[in-house]
């Protein structure tokens, strides 16, 4: 007699081949939870860490989430911290889809993960589907003491889109040289996605961290300006105010921006 174990390796097996798809695998795992709850659950789960041959631990929780049972919602909190980023990005995404509290608490406890794949996927799950995401995240870049973990959300804002550029500009001019740092860094790497709007913005924070002789946030904040290259023309009179800046490395990076916005 075969057992649940044998029987789920046996459908997998098949949706991998294309015999059996996996909307038509779910309607097994719906049975078989019926039938046998617990060692349904956790068979599913020795399977998503031991796949059997040719088959992949992501399939398995793509069937397992097409069959939107709420008797595997566990599955889907435990795989958020898979050692598989593909299984840990579904997982976050899953629970995103769900859009209730629990869920997006799971993803918010998730941010601080030693993992960097499970917080990036936990972030930007957190961004891409919930309305208050981008904030959450926003906070979490701005309260976290670890420069590891504040990059984290501050690449997932990158990825919410004009809300979530707008948060990390905000962050820009918040006067917390930490949280300045790690948004800077990721609004360099998504420089072509400011709009001509945002430029102000950023020269309007460089100015403020002048007033207040915040050495490091300037010389964060004058790489950003370099990065803008000519689109950053007309603005270089803010970048000269720094050229006797009594701060070697302030001095290089104004010239550097200069430079830059000049070529």
């Amino acid at each position: 007699m075969s057992t649940v174990r044998d029987k789920l390796t046996n459908m997998f097996s098949k949706v991998m081949a294309g015999t059996v798809t996996r909307e038509e695998g779910t309607m097994l795992l719906n049975f078989l939870a019926k039938e046998d709850q617990v060692g349904t659950i956790k068979e599913l789960v020795h399977l998503i860490d031991n796949p059997p041959q040719g088959v992949f631990p992501k399939t398995i929780l793509h069937t397992i989430s097409l069959s939107r049972n709420k008797l595997f919602y566990n599955i889907m909190v435990g795989s958020l911290e898979h050692k598989n980023e593909d299984v840990s990005i579904l997982a976050a995404q899953e629970l995103a889809r769900l859009k209730t509290s629990d869920a997006k608490n799971v993803l918010v406890e998730h941010l601080n993960s030693e993992a960097y794949h499970v917080r990036k996927a936990s972030a930007i799950a957190l961004v891409q589907g919930f309305g208050e995401g981008v904030e959450i995240v926003k906070k979490h870049l701005m309260e976290h003491s670890e420069p590891f973990y504040r990059s984290t959300s501050a690449q997932a804002l990158a990825t919410a889109g004009r809300r979530g550029m707008d948060a990390l500009l905000t962050v820009l001019n918040s006067g917390d040289a930490a949280s300045v740092a790690s948004a800077a860094e990721s609004i360099m790497n998504a420089v072509s996605s400011l709009d001509g709007a945002d430029i102000p913005k950023i020269f309007e924070a460089l100015m403020s961290a002048g007033d207040k002789k915040d050495s490091r946030t300037i010389v964060e904040l004058l790489k950003v300006a370099a990065s803008l290259g000519s689109r950053a023309k007309g603005f270089e009179g803010y970048v000269q105010a720094f050229l006797d800046y009594p701060f070697d490395q302030v001095k290089q990076e104004a010239r550097d921006a200069l430079r830059q916005i000049r070529s």
